[in-house]
């Protein structure tokens, strides 16, 4: 087939200050779909992913990944479809998944990628959420570093997130645990009620700090927020709580992060807080996949995403993401106009 000859890109224009991205961080370009060479294939991109560990890939310091260089293609994991292959391993129309980042059309090694098949009533955005990292990330948080227990008092904060909408749908499902979420708004603690989660709070409550206290003693606190939630999380452990440390959303754009007074706590509770990188599990992924298939054949597990349409929307999203304005996970959709993406999820 003959490939299209353009391929709409959002590069990395210069790096941020200490703080939120602005009108310079990113530009939009058209570059060419490059023709694959043996063992390459063409994925057209029909969804690209917003996270808030975006914002440390474009610090140029050291972290788990090597930051974004200027001038590349912004760094995202991405799903689509094979339109080109000279991999024997991939045909036109296999569904893919991998860092495709933000843009239309890619071009690489059919060994870097993944196919994805999706289970019995899925649907293909859930390999961006529920059947892929947020996902992932969930499931590997609470039960290999959180290692959940029947009757435990599960805290989550961000619970309205796209992590947090499903570690809150798993502690719910699991025997006799309490759930308390946390979240931002009146519409995000109704949906968490309705989720299942016995105990909601919005952090932006002014009598949010005695409402906390009032849920106890926890058990498992999946922390993605950071900052003066997690202190005070700090100072309401049980004897050998665990910290689940996987994203310090308040600390991203903070010119400087909140400080920690109750971590003290740890040592008299003895009590553990460990951060992971879901990427160093992946030995995982394929039980998470078929327990969080199981949850939602049993009625026990929705994914809910928030999706804009089109290439332009990806920079707006990502700062929506900081502003809190999604429930469920962030996806841009580059499946046409609106209607039609609607259409084809």
């Amino acid at each position: 087939m003959s490939l299209p000859e353009e391929n709409k890109q959002v590069v990395l224009n210069e790096r941020p200050a200490r703080g939120p991205i602005n009108d310079n961080t990113f530009k939009t370009q058209i570059g060419q779909v490059k023709e694959p060479e043996d063992g390459e294939v063409v994925v057209k991109v029909d969804y690209v992913s917003i996270d808030p560990t975006m914002r440390g890939w474009l610090n140029d310091t050291r972290s788990y990944l090597p930051p974004v260089q200027i001038g590349a293609v912004m760094r995202a994991t991405s799903l689509g479809k094979v339109i080109l292959s000279k991999d024997p391993n991939f045909k036109q129309g296999d569904l893919v998944f991998d860092t495709f980042g933000w843009q239309e059309y890619w071009t690489g090694p059919g060994k870097a990628i993944q196919k994805r098949v999706t289970p019995e009533g899925g649907r293909e955005i859930d390999h961006m959420g529920l059947y892929g990292l947020t996902g992932m990330t969930a499931y590997v948080g609470l039960f290999e570093i959180g290692k959940i227990k029947n009757g435990d008092h599960v805290v989550i904060s961000g619970a309205a997130g796209a992590v947090g909408q499903v570690a809150t749908q798993i502690a719910i499902a699991h025997p006799k645990c309490t759930v308390t979420a946390i979240a931002g708004s009146k519409e995000k603690l109704d949906y968490l009620k309705k989720l299942g989660a016995h105990n909601v709070l919005n952090y932006k409550d002014s009598d949010f700090t005695k409402q906390f206290k009032n849920v106890g003693l926890i058990d498992v606190y999946f922390d993605n927020v950071g900052g003066e939630i997690l202190d005070q999380a700090l100072s309401q452990l049980n004897p050998y709580a665990r910290i689940i440390a996987c994203g310090a959303i308040s600390a991203y754009n903070a010119e400087k992060p909140a400080p920690l007074y109750n971590y003290f706590n740890l040592v008299s509770m003895k009590s553990t807080m460990r951060g992971f990188i879901v990427l160093d599990h992946a030995n995982m992924f394929k039980e998470g996949s078929e327990y969080l298939a199981n949850l939602v054949k049993e009625g026990k597990m929705k994914a809910d995403y928030h999706v804009t349409y089109g290439l332009d929307t990806c920079v707006s999203s990502l700062k929506d993401l900081f502003e809190g304005k999604n429930t469920g996970k962030m996806v841009v959709s580059l499946k046409g106009d609106k209607e039609e993406a609607k259409s084809k999820l």
